[in-house]
């Protein structure tokens, strides 16, 4: 969503909500998800400004997370959503939770009282910084422009090396300060990891091994774990003659069609384990 032109009041110092955006983008993020109001104004007013970033306008919070983790699911990349101060960025919390369960890298920003104000039992006053812990790997208050950058970055790196969900905490007035200077070679780059590669020990591969060769019957059951590696899993199948059931957090990895598989338990708990399943709403 366009969110109007450039003013002559852009011609001010970049304000930490610029910085934020601009972290954001060197980190491949295209689009935040979110409503626009009050405390949220000073990042909205940062999208605007920029080019390369767009602000996709939903009907509730909720749906804004909900889009960042399927985002996320779907492209393997950083996503992102927002939420103002009080209700706003608690509505986040479901599609929160799904995401971080998921284990999808998600930023959620929770725009926050002003500085000021917090303590006071002001209006719509939460803590966004402690009711989110249990949805996320990083949940942090950036309290000042100085300690942006470095908030900013680990923020990031937690949500794309978890990976799981990051929630930054700004209040607006902190949001609308000017970024400080950035030094290179001195401040965070964001270096988004490459995705780790788990091998298991020799000794536990012949173990499982030795398990399989030993069975009479055998019946896969494949994980999230075995995303990205479908056609080995469905020629291990076929060597050793087994069934093999696909959790439904599996199944954007692995294929429900094949003559081997019987699907997510849900399906095949209602009919043979040899009948492929081809429900897309369980």
């Amino acid at each position: 969503m366009a969110l109007g032109r450039k003013s002559p009041q852009d011609k001010r110092n970049k304000t930490v909500a610029d910085l934020l955006v601009a972290q954001l983008i060197t980190a491949g993020v295209k689009r935040i998800y979110g409503i626009v109001g009050d405390s949220l104004n000073p990042v909205v007013d940062a999208v605007r400004r920029s080019d390369e970033i767009e602000w996709v306008h939903v009907r509730h919070e909720e749906v804004a997370a909900f889009a960042a983790a399927g985002e996320a699911e779907v492209t393997g990349s950083l996503a992102v959503c927002a939420g103002s101060c009080g209700p706003g960025n608690l509505h986040l919390i479901n599609g929160l939770y799904d995401a971080n369960r998921s284990r999808v890298p998600v930023l959620a920003i929770a725009s926050h009282i002003p500085s000021a104000q917090i303590g006071t039992s002001f209006f719509q006053e939460t803590h966004p910084d402690r009711l989110f812990t249990e949805c996320s790997v990083y949940s942090e208050m950036i309290s000042s422009a100085a300690q942006a950058p470095r908030v900013i970055n680990s923020a990031i790196q937690h949500a794309l090396g978890g990976p799981g969900v990051a929630v930054l905490t700004i209040p607006g007035d902190v949001a609308d300060h000017d970024a400080p200077p950035i030094v290179p070679g001195i401040d965070p780059l964001v270096t988004p990891p490459a995705p780790p590669r788990s091998i298991p020990s020799p000794d536990a591969l012949r173990e499982l091994a030795d398990a399989i060769n030993g069975a009479k019957k055998v019946t896969i059951f494949a994980g999230a774990g075995v995303r990205g590696a479908h056609d080995d899993v469905l020629a291990l199948a076929d060597k050793i003659a087994s069934p093999w059931v696909t959790p439904c957090a599996a199944r954007s990895g692995s294929s429900t069609t094949t003559r081997s598989t019987s699907g997510c338990p849900a399906c095949s708990a209602t009919g043979p384990a040899t009948t492929p399943c081809t429900r897309r709403t369980c």
